[in-house]
């Protein structure tokens, strides 16, 4: 979910600021919450929303270049990893 520039900062400010170690083997959602936290300190913020329609889930990232969105998928988590997959590659592209 996460990796490059973007881990090696994350991982310092998890075990600097939250005083936490061994992020991998927290349970998927402290996960996603804990890099939910640090995107939006990065400028990224992600929102989701549901279709009742066809129970579809999507959330979009929002940062200073614009509004990136997901859709279609299955499952509210699946949303949230996607987009911070998508913050990540953002973010370490400007890293590169």
């Amino acid at each position: 979910m996460i990796s490059g520039k973007a881990k090696e900062l994350f991982l310092k400010w998890f075990k600097e600021e939250k005083e936490l170690t061994g992020f991998e083997s927290k349970p998927i959602l402290t996960q996603i919450f804990a890099l939910s936290e640090w995107l939006k300190i990065q400028g990224y913020a992600i929102s989701t929303k549901s279709s009742y329609y066809n129970s579809e889930y999507s959330a979009t990232v929002s940062f200073n270049e614009g509004d990136i969105s997901t859709g279609g998928l299955d499952t509210l988590e699946n949303a949230l990893i996607k987009a911070i997959e998508i913050s990540v590659d953002e973010f370490n592209d400007r890293f590169s």
